[in-house]
């Protein structure tokens, strides 16, 4: 498979969303609790609102023999801002992640990945950040196979 990664544009859109589609229905699925079963998780015009964000970034992984997009992200550079206990730093947040489920274990994730680690390089990020759902094991295992580690540990008591 030969796998092309760039910077989304707004004619992606509809293959974005199915990629978006197949998370949500993931998450639905593990915690109803939380997400609304809705038809689409992100609209139009949010989209384009992503692609015009300043410390914002879609990438797509394209799979040039078919014409098909396999993956996508959306990658956040933020800030941790001035405060008296805090030390100032650059990271970048990965708000999304997305492989196509018949195109995972395929190395495009690692690509993606790879891409994202030299995007956030250029802003001068000390880190990559994300969260991950607990349920989410395969997405997990991943992860820690490009290196990340927990960081803190969001918990909830349902009462």
């Amino acid at each position: 498979m030969n796998i092309k990664i760039r910077q989304a544009v707004i004619s992606d859109y509809s293959n974005i969303l199915n990629l978006i589609l197949e998370v949500h229905k993931l998450h639905l699925n593990n915690r109803p609790d939380v997400y609304k079963d809705i038809d689409t998780p992100l609209s139009e015009e949010e989209f384009k609102n992503m692609l015009n964000c300043d410390n914002s970034k879609v990438f797509v992984a394209k799979n040039t023999e078919t014409n098909e997009l396999v993956a996508y992200s959306l990658t956040l550079i933020n800030t941790t801002g001035e405060h008296p206990m805090l030390q100032p730093k650059t990271f970048a947040y990965i708000d999304s992640f997305c492989v196509k489920s018949d195109c995972k274990k395929k190395g495009i994730g690692q690509m993606l990945f790879q891409h994202i680690l030299e995007f956030a390089k250029t802003k001068n990020a000390s880190s990559v950040q994300l969260n991950v759902w607990e349920f989410n094991e395969d997405a997990i295992k991943f992860y820690e196979a490009m290196g990340m580690n927990t960081r803190n540990r969001r918990m909830e008591l349902n009462i």
